[in-house]
Parts: structure tokens; C-alpha cells; sequence
């Protein structure tokens, strides 16, 4: 049993690996947030294809994403599954029966696309996961005080978030 518990974390380090540097190719490279979004959802874990457009997303929503996609996130955003559980108001124990294929509902898949969307452009606009992580964890006064990273719970709270990063990304101080 410890042999396998021991493989199975070596594999998700691996991957966790992966994933950071496959993000970092997708910035230098200047990928699209859409292509950036698919990786963090888990890239052809999460859709065979390639997002062609942002429709595509629609559709993994509606059918629901799976719990790996809410792994490969939470690893992005360097937070364990019960803040995941939280921002996508699940119960932590729903969330952990769950397999890393099973899927999610229509609302919480639907949360965590537009979670990543927002991950996405931040890695952009800071040009860097390390430094977005440590911008949603500081309190903004543009957002009175809060933290972004407290408002990704909420699509009303997605929405100002998005709307502080593309003021910084414009240049103006937020």
C-alpha cells in the first residue's frame, strides 16, 4: 500500500511539473487566454481538442468538467482541494468522494471555466503564476480592501477581479 501511495505522489509532482512548465512555454510563447485556460484545466484531460473559440468552453461547462480539471486549478493557483471546494461552493466531503474523472455539475463546471479564464489572464497580465498568486492574496483598494482571490467564489466577484486586471493591464494603478 505505502508503494502506491508512494508512486501516486510522484506522479502528481510530475505532473504538477509539467503543468508549470507548460504553462510558462504558453506565456513566453504568447498563447491565446483560451489555449492558457484549456492547459489549466487539464489540456486534453479536460477537452480532446483545442478550444477553436470560446463556444467550446459553453459546452464543456453544460457537460461538466471533472475533478481532475479542479486538481490541475487548484495546483495553478498553489491552494489545497478544500479551498477549491469552497470557492465553487461544494462541500469538501462532495468534492472528495469524488474520482478524478467524475464530473461536475453544470454550475460549479460552469465557475471553475470562468475561475481559470480569470487565472489565465492574470498569468498574462503578471506574466507569471508566482506573481498573480501573490496579487489575488493581497488586499486591493480597488476591490475595498478585499482580497481577489476571496471573490473568485462568485460570478459577480469573477467580474470585478476581471475588471481590476484589465485596468493594470491598460496601465492603470489598481
Amino acid at each position: 500500500m505505502a508503494v502506491t501511495t508512494k508512486k501516486t505522489n510522484t506522479r502528481i509532482k510530475n505532473e504538477r511539473q509539467e503543468l508549470l512548465e507548460d504553462l510558462e512555454q504558453y506565456i513566453l510563447n504568447n498563447q491565446s487566454i483560451d489555449l492558457i485556460t484549456w492547459r489549466l484545466l487539464g489540456g486534453r484531460h479536460f477537452m480532446h481538442n483545442k478550444p477553436v473559440s470560446t463556444l467550446d468552453f459553453v459546452t464543456a461547462g453544460t457537460k461538466g468538467i471533472s475533478k481532475r480539471s479542479l486538481v490541475t486549478l487548484a495546483c495553478t493557483l498553489d491552494i489545497p482541494m478544500r479551498a477549491m471546494a469552497h470557492m465553487l461552493n461544494l462541500s469538501e466531503k462532495t468534492l472528495g468522494r469524488k474520482k478524478p474523472d467524475d464530473l461536475l455539475d453544470k454550475l460549479p463546471s460552469s465557475l471553475s471555466i470562468e475561475i481559470a479564464q480569470t487565472v489565465a489572464r492574470g498569468i498574462e497580465v503578471f506574466d507569471g503564476r508566482d506573481k498573480f498568486n501573490r496579487w489575488l492574496q493581497k488586499e486591493n483598494r480597488a476591490l475595498r480592501g478585499q482580497k481577489p482571490f476571496d471573490l473568485l467564489n462568485t460570478p459577480t466577484g469573477i467580474k470585478l477581479v476581471n475588471q481590476v486586471l484589465g485596468r493594470i493591464e491598460e496601465g492603470v494603478y489598481s
